[in-house]
């Protein structure tokens, strides 16, 4: 098995490194092994770019309630909930998690608090996520545990909103108030 970092590789225009990729060996493999210094900017927290690094800080959140069912992904129809408040990516400081390594943080087992080394979390104050409709936002610390879950799913019905003073909520009775965090 090998990570979607390594996969999209020629979508992030790192065509070469992916070429020179050992699909016929493990991520750590003896030739593999020799790509991990060259790890691409973008898997690193702006200002932690820097040339040795080989720790990305953007996982996915694996799991079946989740975009990222396991090995094989999941079509547009499958995600009832909307994408607009469905997480795709999110930051991570602290897993420690090798760029070309097939490893993300699992729903079933991850921490659901804000800022945690075993969920979401960021050198900032208010780590982000990348959405799947493609939006970037951050998250408060005051988020609670079930709205992040409700976030992470891609088939609970939640209604989610957004309000200045409250941050990210379920609202109740299936109201949908969102203004743009």
């Amino acid at each position: 098995m090998h990570s979607w970092r390594v996969l999209i590789l020629p979508y992030i225009d790192q065509g070469d490194l992916y070429k020179e990729y050992h699909f016929d060996e493990p991520w750590d493999g003896p030739n593999n092994r020799k790509l991990a210094s060259r790890m691409p900017a973008v898997y690193a927290l702006h200002g932690e770019e820097r040339p040795g690094n080989t720790t990305t800080n953007y996982l996915a959140v694996v799991g079946a309630e989740t975009i990222w069912h396991g090995s094989k992904g999941v079509s547009r129809d499958a995600v009832k909930d909307a994408t607009s408040t469905t997480i795709l990516l999110v930051e991570n400081k602290g897993a420690g998690v090798h760029w070309m390594e097939p490893r993300d943080l699992s729903f079933a087992q991850m921490d659901f608090m804000l800022p945690s080394p075993n969920g979401i979390s960021s050198r900032f104050i208010d780590p982000a996520v990348a959405m799947a409709d493609g939006s970037v936002v951050r998250l408060t610390p005051k988020m609670t545990a079930d709205v992040l879950r409700a976030m992470l799913t891609i088939n609970g019905g939640e209604k989610l909103g957004f309000d200045q003073e409250q941050g990210w909520q379920v609202l109740p009775d299936g109201r949908q108030r969102l203004v743009s965090p």
